[in-house]
């Protein structure tokens, strides 16, 4: 996935009259930190709210202003309860030697077997903490289920990862499942017994 690139201008106010004057604009507040920087930036609204709702929090984006440019995270905003506009941003610059933490969305793909003959798919984990250089950040995880019979399950083992992620979360937590409808059960296949050797008559006494 191509990253996303968007352009920023440094500020030098920080009183609540200039973030209401950069909004007027059309510019979003913002904050750069992390690796020991800490740096007041603006991006454009429109575009920033337009590229976010399309990569989301656990995509690395590049700030660019000139020859400057920070590797970063959505590490928080905050937005107006009435007009649903962004109002501030906090980007997280991330290392490109240093590993990160970050959570990633789990989807399922595909129509489960289970499903049609009748049973019902339950997913159970929507995201997974994983372990990797920004670089190598997935966007995402998706998983085939279309196989998934009644009863059967997927687990965080059975997620395809790309080299360098190692996935945090519990190898044994379940991701989807298949299942009886509700109040129904699983039909249980009871095996006839085995009849027992007749046993031998006792001798009679002479």
């Amino acid at each position: 996935m191509e990253q996303v690139t968007l352009e920023f201008q440094e500020r030098t106010e920080r009183k609540k009259t200039a973030a209401g004057h950069l909004r007027a604009k059309g510019r979003i507040p913002a904050v750069v930190y992390g690796q020991g920087l800490s740096v007041a930036i603006s991006v454009d609204a429109h575009d920033f709210s337009y590229r976010f709702s399309s990569v989301g929090e656990n995509t690395v984006l590049r700030l660019q202003n000139g020859k400057t440019s920070y590797q970063v995270l959505v590490k928080d905003f905050q937005d107006d309860i009435l007009s649903g506009n962004i109002q501030h941003v906090d980007f997280y610059q991330v290392s490109e030697t240093k590993t990160l933490h970050a959570k990633i969305p789990v989807h399922v793909t595909g129509s489960p077997l289970g499903v049609r003959n009748g049973g019902n798919l339950e997913v159970v984990t929507h995201e997974v903490e994983v372990e990797c250089l920004a670089k190598d950040l997935p966007h995402s995880l998706e998983i085939d289920i279309t196989e998934l019979a009644l009863g059967d399950s997927v687990c965080v083992r059975d997620l395809p990862v790309t080299k360098g992620v190692k996935i945090l979360t519990s190898q044994d937590t379940v991701v989807a499942h298949v299942v009886n409808p509700r109040g129904e059960e699983t039909p249980v296949v009871v095996e006839a017994p085995v009849a027992a050797e007749p046993a031998e008559k006792a001798e009679k006494k002479v």
